[in-house]
């Protein structure tokens, strides 16, 4: 069998953006959904769904986001093991996602278009149906495309290119999501007939689209097997199961990995309420804070490269969850410090920066690490299913974090009344500070 080439540069900036288009999609979820169907009062928009409480803490539209992204979870490591075992003449990977792309694109439109444009109790139907659907292409996509990171990286330093380029692509597509309000309110200012709503609506079909278009470049200009070191899996989905579960790193750092995507989910969640409600910025103020988040991301990814070299992985995850931590701590106080909120908002985004550009690259390269030393061992080459397995915890984290976050605005969501969105932030600090404990158990 011939041995796979190393990935050129430009295939390597092709491969991430297809995070790039993905990101895109993902954050406009987080960011925009339940701003959407249940917005503050001084957003020029009514509720679309009812704020129905079951036990007194959990409310409705918690319960149904959880829905898709549960539904995910469970279905993400039967993807990992079909990926893992297909034997398609184009690779185990490239042709699962180019399947996903539209299918993932017409449910991602369709989920911020409910039947009803008034508070109904449909609006939830609609939403938990297509979530399911949203969230099993996007699964199809994004696990074999992780998979990748390993079997494309298969030279020296190469899981850290592999890592870097699509950190770079998250973060830059977080930054384009976070610009729907911004686009929404050039809309409705051009065109004040058209609503808030349909403002918003028509921003996230048109950023959607582009995010499906750069997810077709890493299909279209990557040749799998041309690049991939190829391998083989037989064990059932069961047996890999059995396989990842029971391997003790990948616990540890699983349920870290949850652990700290719970806080992210709660605070991405947050993000247009803190604007809004707390700090009392305009919407599209998000967009230069997190344009400004991705500068310094970004400044520390070459950092981390370097650091990689002489410094252990844990150490550097161990210590970006416990500054993960103090950054969420200090959204408490948000509005209250002596200063402007404008410079409130940069500090937070500015501090919250670093730790993020360790905690985009490395989580990465330790599932690939896992992988590789699992493949020698066994000689199944398994990194869909770990990606997978990956994913599903992922998603539990995130599931949880957004219906913890939808639970908070219960206690206060509105300018004035935001209790709930203050303890967003001490809720998304001890996550990272449990998330910090836990891998310090990791075996390196």
């Amino acid at each position: 069998m011939q041995h796979p080439q190393k990935l050129p540069f430009v295939k390597l900036v092709a491969y991430g953006m297809g995070t790039f288009g993905w990101s895109i999609s993902i954050n406009i979820v987080s960011v925009m959904l339940l701003y959407l169907y249940l917005p503050p009062n001084n957003s020029g928009m009514t509720n679309l769904v009812p704020q129905l409480v079951f036990f007194g803490v959990f409310n409705i539209i918690a319960l149904v986001t959880a829905s898709g992204r549960l539904f995910d979870a469970v279905v993400d490591p039967f993807i990992a093991g079909w990926s893992d075992r297909s034997q398609h003449r184009k690779g185990r990977r490239i042709p699962l996602m180019a399947f996903a792309v539209l299918p993932m694109l017409l449910f991602a439109i369709l989920m911020f278009y409910p039947p009803f444009y008034t508070e109904s109790k449909a609006n939830l139907l609609w939403l938990g149906v297509i979530q399911v659907g949203y969230y099993f292409f996007f699964g199809l996509y994004v696990i074999p495309y992780n998979a990748l990171i390993s079997e494309l990286g298969h030279y020296p330093k190469g899981t850290m290119h592999m890592s870097t380029a699509q950190s770079v692509g998250f973060i830059i597509g977080v930054v384009v999501s976070s610009s729907a309000p911004a686009i929404a309110n050039l809309i409705h200012d051009s065109m004040p007939a058209i609503t808030a709503l349909k403002s918003n609506q028509y921003a996230i079909i048109g950023l959607n689209i582009f995010g499906a278009l750069s997810m077709f470049i890493p299909v279209i200009f990557v040749d799998e097997k041309k690049y991939a070191k190829s391998g083989i899996a037989t064990e059932s989905v069961i047996e890999s199961l059995k396989t990842a579960l029971g391997n003790h790193n990948f616990r540890v750092f699983a349920f870290a990995d949850a652990a700290y995507f719970m806080s992210i989910a709660i605070i991405t969640s947050g993000l247009l309420y803190y604007v809004k409600a707390m700090l009392f910025l305009p919407e599209a103020t998000g967009t230069l804070l997190m344009g400004l988040m991705v500068i310094i991301t970004l400044a520390f990814y070459p950092i981390v490269n370097i650091l990689e070299k002489s410094t252990s992985k844990k150490k550097m995850m161990v210590v970006a969850f416990f500054a993960m931590a103090f950054v969420f701590l200090s959204i408490f106080w948000l509005g209250h410090y002596p200063f402007s909120p404008m410079l409130q908002a940069v500090l937070l985004m500015v501090i919250f920066g670093i730790p993020d550009g360790f905690l985009g690259i490395l989580p990465n390269t330790v599932v690939a690490d896992i992988a590789e030393a699992d493949a020698k061992a066994t000689g199944q080459n398994k990194e869909g299913m770990y990606f997978g397995m990956r994913a599903l915890f992922q998603k539990f984290g995130q599931t949880m974090g957004i219906m913890v976050f939808a639970m908070l605005t219960l206690y206060g969501k509105d300018p004035g009344h935001d209790d709930g969105l203050r303890m967003s932030g001490i809720v998304g600090a001890v996550l990272c500070f449990v998330a910090g404990l836990v891998y310090t158990r990791y075996k390196e």
